[in-house]
């Protein structure tokens, strides 16, 4: 009788582990196309002093469990200047937030391509910052997957451009239609980004080559106060804001 139930208990630890166990993954966007990334890989993202990185990074669950994942932020190397980072997940981080207040449930297989957002501005500085993201569900932070970003800053070359022109709208307080001013003519290259106050990005335009306005639909938006901007071939152009009252 005594081996039965060191045999039983035996087998309820391995079972235990195995439902604990977190099979996590990334991915990464390349050419509109996801690149797995596996649990403990890197992902390099790069820009120019004056530009910045803002990257949606693939979280997938592979395993036939439900659970709701916490995420928290380590610097394994910092800019040896001055920069800022910010991630979202269940909502929006600043710099100084290293850890999430919720967490986001995933079903079996289920991945989130739009939730994991990195944000990173080298504030016109040469240097790299390399982040290291852990996943794990309450209870279980032993049992954790991560994945790391090496962000890095490079000097601007001879003749490329330190700022993006100017962009406007009207009307604004806007309930609906609006028409966004572009300082300079579309390269092909641009789009307008519009984010919440929390830096979570809520809406992009596309700006068609040449084109000196874009004429968008925000009445899917809520009332409130976002951030609006112009971004071309990475470089952020100087953010307003935009008042949506229907």
């Amino acid at each position: 009788m005594k081996k039965t139930c060191i045999l039983f208990t035996l087998l309820s630890l391995v079972i235990v582990h195995q439902v604990h166990a977190l099979d996590v993954t990334f991915g990464q966007k390349v050419n509109n196309v996801w690149q797995p990334i596996p649990n403990g890989g890197t992902i390099s993202l790069s820009c120019k002093q004056n530009y910045v990185i803002d990257e949606y990074i693939r979280v997938q669950n592979n395993t036939t469990l439900t659970f709701c994942l916490y995420m928290s932020k380590s610097y394994v190397q910092k800019q040896a200047t001055s920069f800022t980072d910010a991630f979202c997940w269940d909502k929006c981080y600043s710099q100084y937030i290293y850890k999430s207040d919720g967490c986001l449930s995933f079903t079996p297989g289920q991945a989130r391509d739009m939730d994991f957002h990195a944000l990173y501005d080298p504030q016109k500085n040469v240097g790299e910052t390399i982040i290291k993201y852990t996943f794990w569900v309450n209870g279980s932070a032993g049992d954790s997957s991560f994945v790391i970003i090496h962000l890095i800053s490079q000097p601007l070359g001879i003749g490329e451009p330190e700022e993006v022109p100017a962009i406007s709208l009207s009307p604004n307080p806007c309930s609906g239609k609006v028409v966004f001013a572009l300082g300079s003519a579309g390269s092909g290259q641009g789009r307008i980004i519009i984010s919440d106050l929390l830096g979570k990005r809520v809406l992009s335009l596309g700006i068609p080559v040449g084109a000196t306005e874009v004429t968008a639909d925000l009445s899917s938006l809520c009332d409130g106060v976002y951030i609006y901007f112009q971004e071309t071939a990475g470089l952020m152009g100087c953010s307003k804001k935009l008042l949506i009252r229907k």
